[in-house]
């Protein structure tokens, strides 16, 4: 027995995932007509072209078995172990710059209620690497901000707002980035409830400490 949201991170990532290459080779998937013809008030009809949206799983028939389908395929190749280091005119402009990551995360603490140091406790990421990160020196990975975001509790839109600083962004395509903004959405942030989740869609490669 599951918990009871996943039908709702099913129904989210049913309607979000955007992988159109992945979805459209599913056994059973009916790729949806995607040119339409309307009629103006002059009588004259037009054809245009729908959105990629339509070729989402939340508008397929059978969309339980394709998902079930697509998650029997899923891995998570987001590897990030290593942090690169900031070269002299990127460390200035992080230094000095007006969005910087390196003068975002210091208010982020702040507004979330903790030091660095209990942020770093809530990670598995080394006291120097995260010395050096919180300094500017070295660029955070997509992987550590996901894992900040869920060990602070943090909103979608400040964890939108911290990937933008480092050039960025929620990626739909992504099964990682569906499933996180789902848990960022939903502020749904209890350890076990997270880790089902991430479990349920071989999300992994992440900093998050054993709660």
């Amino acid at each position: 027995m599951g918990f009871a949201f996943m039908e709702d991170l099913d129904g989210y990532f049913c309607e979000k995932y955007a992988n159109y290459d992945r979805l459209c080779v599913l056994k059973g998937y009916e790729m949806p007509k995607m040119q339409t013809t309307e009629r103006r008030e002059d009588g004259t009809d037009y054809s245009y072209t729908l959105p990629a949206s339509t070729m989402r799983l939340a508008l397929q028939r059978n969309r339980a078995q394709l998902l079930a389908e697509l998650k029997e395929k899923m891995w998570d190749s987001s590897f990030s172990f290593s942090f690169r280091p900031l070269g002299p005119v990127e460390r200035l402009k992080e230094k000095y710059g007006k969005d910087s990551f390196f003068k975002k995360l210091p208010a982020l603490f702040q507004k979330y209620g903790v030091t660095a140091g209990e942020a770093r406790a809530r990670l598995t990421v080394d006291e120097y690497t995260w010395n050096r990160i919180c300094k500017g020196i070295y660029r955070p990975t997509k992987n550590l901000i996901f894992s900040l975001a869920i060990a602070l509790r943090m909103s979608l839109e400040d964890a939108c707002q911290l990937l933008e600083c480092c050039q960025l962004a929620l990626d739909y395509a992504e099964v990682k980035d569906t499933v996180i903004a789902y848990l960022l959405s939903r502020n749904i942030f209890n350890p076990e409830m997270v880790r089902a989740a991430l479990e349920e869609y071989k999300v992994d490669n992440l900093f998050l400490a054993e709660a």
